[in-house]
C-alpha cells in the first residue's frame, strides 16, 4: 500500500471515494436526505479546498496497485491534540488492513511533530463497523456529542481518543 499527501488537485479522487462510501455507509444510519445535505456541506470542491487550504486539514490518499482505495484527513486542534476528520475506505476493500495502514501513517506523521499526542475523532454512534475498528486500534471513548450542522440535522457522535504513543496495540 502506498500513501501519499493530497492537495486540491486530488479533490476529484477524494470525491469519487466519498460518493462510493457515503451512500452505503450512511443512508442506513442517517437517511438519504441528511447524506445529501452533508455531502453538499462537506464534500463539494469548494468545501474540500477550504479544508485543505484554510482549515489546515492534511489529506492523504491510499493506493493499492495505483488505484485510489482510501483517503483520510487530520489536523492539529491545539498543542498536543490532533483530530482525525476523515478516514474512508472503498466498499469491498474494507477488512484488508487498509484502515490500519492509513491510521498508522497518520499516527506516524503526528508523532514526528509531537510524540505521544492525543488523536481524537468523531464517529456516528450507530456506525458499528467503524466503532469496532477504532476500538480495536486502541481508541477509547471520551464523550458523546450532538452537533447541529444546520438544516434541522444533527451529527450524533461518540468522541474517541488515542494516545498516539499507544497506537495499534
Amino acid at each position: 500500500m502506498d500513501i501519499a499527501a493530497a492537495d486540491p488537485r486530488h479533490i476529484p479522487v477524494i470525491r469519487a471515494i466519498t460518493n462510493e462510501v457515503w451512500p452505503s455507509t450512511y443512508i442506513p444510519i442517517i437517511g438519504e436526505a441528511q447524506v445529501a445535505y452533508m455531502l453538499n456541506l462537506f464534500y463539494t470542491p469548494e468545501a474540500l479546498t477550504q479544508q485543505m487550504t484554510m482549515a489546515g486539514h492534511r489529506f492523504t490518499i491510499g493506493y493499492l496497485e495505483d488505484r485510489a482505495v482510501a483517503f483520510a484527513s487530520f489536523s492539529a486542534l491545539e498543542p498536543g491534540i490532533y483530530k482525525l476528520h476523515k478516514l474512508y475506505i472503498l466498499p469491498g476493500m474494507q477488512g484488508q488492513g487498509i484502515g490500519r495502514a492509513m491510521a498508522d501513517h497518520i499516527v506516524a506523521e503526528i508523532n514526528k511533530e509531537q510524540p505521544h499526542a492525543e488523536l481524537r475523532l468523531n464517529v456516528n454512534i450507530h456506525n458499528a463497523q467503524a466503532i469496532a475498528f477504532y476500538n480495536k486500534y486502541g481508541f477509547r471513548h471520551l464523550r458523546d456529542e450532538d452537533i447541529d450542522i444546520g438544516g434541522g440535522y444533527y451529527m450524533n457522535d461518540h468522541v474517541l481518543y488515542l494516545q498516539t504513543g499507544m497506537a495499534g496495540i
